[in-house]
């Protein structure tokens, strides 16, 4: 049987050892804005090591990754 690629990031397998993703786990421990601040502190740091570390590439597909995730969990703003 081979291994399933992980749901969030289908390069790094090592993120779901265990059968559930890292991202999962720690979206459950914090609270909405905490979770929030988790994922901005990431979109951050892979802007700000784009050009400096490993991969641009990569690092902007991660990026990206938790740009989305954040997007997605900001809330709308409240009518007035």
């Amino acid at each position: 049987m081979g291994e399933q690629p992980c749901k969030y990031d289908s390069k790094s397998r090592y993120y779901d050892v265990g059968g559930i993703e890292v991202i999962e786990i720690i979206k459950a421990k914090l609270t909405p804005e905490q979770y929030r601040g988790y994922l901005l502190g990431n979109v951050i740091k892979y802007a700000s090591r784009l050009e400096h570390k490993g991969s641009a590439k990569r690092d902007s597909e991660k990026l990206n990754m938790y740009a989305a995730w954040l997007f997605d969990v900001i809330p709308e703003p409240e009518k007035k």
